[in-house]
């Protein structure tokens, strides 16, 4: 499945909002990045049309099975990309550590992806 830079921040926004507690709304996942609810909307309606989330009628967001597993492979995948942008010293902020590794491993071919996320989580088949 191809993911966008974009399709992972939100993606990585709300697995980590729901580390903490089952379900979220778009207002959380509009605080935790700093976008407009209307682009929060947007979104979520991309990735519930991948299957990767589910969203009642009154927006409580959860992440499906296959959108949770995901999630957490890319996860392990991004905080490793993270970590060698800090290794580099590089004067970058975590944040943009951060959007700049997910960036990295939205934009690796195929291939690449399918190591970072095998690597960071060898226990999902990818």
């Amino acid at each position: 499945m191809e993911l966008t830079a974009a399709h992972l921040r939100y993606l990585l926004a709300i697995y980590e909002l729901t580390r903490t507690r089952p379900q979220v709304v778009a207002v959380d996942v509009s605080k935790t990045l700093g976008v407009s609810k209307p682009s929060v909307t947007r979104m979520l309606g991309v990735l519930r049309e991948r299957g990767l989330l589910l969203q009642e009628r009154y927006g409580k967001i959860s992440l499906t099975e296959e959108g949770g597993h995901l999630a957490a492979a890319y996860d392990g995948g991004v905080r490793r990309l993270a970590a060698r942008l800090e290794e580099a010293g590089l004067d970058l902020t975590a944040e943009e550590r951060t959007g700049l590794a997910c960036l990295l491993a939205a934009s690796l071919p195929a291939r690449a992806r399918e190591a970072l996320l095998a690597h960071a989580n060898p226990e999902l088949d990818t």
